[in-house]
């Protein structure tokens, strides 16, 4: 009798290979029968256990992203929980050499928008000078805060409000589509609705279908203290690959100004 390969057993393969691991390393750290792997990747067991798929991600050292995958592939529902501590040390190890060489302000979220790591420019951009906000200040605070809550002081530096938070708006409601079940999205809504602004341009969101994240297509022009003129950003998302529940921002300059000030930000980080 022959068997044909399912889409889970395929993808347990690719996953193996790309760790660089052989069916016996995978089995004996899992404690498996000696040729189970074979037979699952080959299609001969079709439906394993939950337990037993989990002993083989946690043998190959699986993200979420890829046990979310492999797990979904064989039937099972994965929850997404905020990451814990040791997660969110694995995402600023992968994406610290790239912030803190990037150019313009660029920092790393999770799923529930917590600021978890950034580079040098972006407390320029954020902090305002004379508030009881410091760069330290910054750890950890959900970006949905600093951006809609005017206690941060940055609410009121957005120039184009009326364009950019409706944006931000239908950007989190397709980002959400993800992680729409989980608790945590429910309680950080209504934490964020606690701020006028926020509740104000959630409220007319709802009239609005979500088709599409209109976050690149959306300039933010923020007035930043000791710059004259305002400054134009175009804010991209950049999920992780391993694990969705992260991205870094990439606030690019929009205009040759912009980017003008950014160059001069970082000359100054140097010399400090």
């Amino acid at each position: 009798m022959s068997h044909v390969m399912t889409p889970g057993g395929k993808r347990l393969r690719a996953l193996r290979e790309y760790h660089g691991k052989t069916q016996l390393d995978v089995e004996l750290d899992a404690s498996l029968g000696i040729g189970y792997l074979q037979r699952l990747e080959s299609g001969r067991v079709q439906q394993p256990e939950r337990d037993t798929l989990e002993r083989i991600l946690a043998a190959l050292d699986a993200r979420y992203s890829e046990r979310r995958e492999v797990l979904e592939l064989f039937g099972y529902v994965v929850d997404a929980p905020i990451p814990n501590d040791a997660e969110i040390e694995w995402a600023v190890s992968v994406c610290r050499a790239e912030l803190d060489s990037a150019a313009f302000p660029t920092y790393l979220l999770d799923c529930a928008h917590r600021l978890l790591y950034w580079n040098a420019l972006v407390p320029r951009l954020y902090v305002t000078p004379g508030t009881n906000l410091s760069a330290d200040g910054l750890r950890r605070l959900s970006v949905l805060k600093l951006i809609f809550d005017p206690a941060y002081h940055v609410t009121p530096r957005i120039v184009n409000g009326d364009a950019f938070f409706p944006a931000q708006i239908r950007a989190l409601r397709y980002e959400m589509q993800r992680f729409h079940d989980e608790p945590w999205m429910g309680e950080l809504i209504d934490d964020m609705r606690q701020s006028a602004t926020f509740a104000r341009y959630w409220d007319l969101a709802q009239r609005e279908a979500v088709h599409f994240s209109a976050r690149p297509l959306t300039l933010m022009e923020i007035a930043v203290t000791g710059v004259e003129q305002a400054l134009n950003f175009r804010i991209i998302s950049e999920p992780f690959v391993q694990d969705h529940r992260f991205r870094v921002i990439f606030c690019l300059p929009a205009d040759a100004h912009s980017n003008q000030q950014c160059i001069d930000w970082l000359s100054d980080a140097i010399k400090h």
